[in-house]
């Protein structure tokens, strides 16, 4: 069986990291395939590199890295950098979403570049105010670019590292990598399925929202801006620059 990385971006997780990834390995070792785990620290001002090292020296399947900058963006790039294998899962520090979505999202990467786990087609347990945020921004990027997933969150979400490491460049520093691949993704031809992601959030967002907001629109109207201006240069709607040939497998 094909073996996967699980890519964890942790900020100031000091009080789960070592009990949430010695659960998430009893799992993984269930599975009965090969598999790493990158835990990756940005901008971390707590305990979690010093917990983090010993989880690596604990654990050979474990590796940790810590860069100074915050932004999951900065970490997930360096997942697609040092994966292993040709799977990349990633899921959040507080396994918030049940952890079946991985063997599902194993199984189905067989066969696609991406799986979307979505809350909005699972079972959620999220406040409200979550919800309409997460709604509304669905909404306007179904006017705007046409794409028809229910999740752009950073969790519970699988991709082929060759698809990543063919769009490596335009992996930011934030949270927007999720709707970055999956629409060059969709636009070069790939294939993207999309799942329910039972989720059980409750506690405080780590991110400053009304940022996070600011930055997930201003990231996908210079998305739409971009799409618009391949279009009328090509006619097609697709930039040879953005959307390389697809490789055969």
């Amino acid at each position: 069986m094909t073996g996967f990385s699980i890519g964890i971006p942790v900020y100031n997780e000091e009080a789960i990291l070592v009990s949430h990834t010695e659960r998430l390995l009893a799992f993984l070792d269930g599975l009965g395939r090969e598999y790493e785990v990158l835990i990756g620290s940005n901008g971390s001002t707590d305990a979690t590199p010093a917990l983090g090292a010993e989880l690596a020296r604990r654990f050979p399947r474990v590796s940790f890295f810590h860069v100074p900058e915050r932004g999951v963006g900065h970490a997930f790039r360096e997942f697609v950098r040092r994966a292993r294998h040709p799977f990349l899962v990633s899921v959040d520090m507080d396994l918030s979403v049940e952890l079946s979505f991985i063997p599902t999202a194993l199984e189905l990467l067989e066969t696609h570049e991406i799986v979307v786990g979505s809350k909005k087609l699972g079972r959620q347990k999220r406040t409200w105010f979550r919800k309409l945020a997460s709604d509304t921004f669905l909404r306007v990027v179904r006017l705007l670019l046409g794409l028809p997933y229910d999740d752009y969150s950073i969790a519970a979400k699988a991709f082929r590292v060759d698809m990543l490491r063919r769009f490596s460049e335009r992996i930011d520093f934030g949270t927007s990598y999720v709707l970055e691949m999956c629409y060059l993704t969709k636009r070069a031809g790939g294939r993207i399925v999309q799942v329910p992601a039972s989720c059980e959030d409750l506690r405080a967002s780590k991110f400053n929202l009304l940022y996070e907001a600011y930055y997930k629109y201003a990231h996908l109207f210079r998305l739409w801006l971009r799409a618009r201006s391949a279009h009328s240069a090509h006619g097609d709607g697709r930039s040879p620059a953005d959307f390389p040939p697809a490789a055969h497998r």
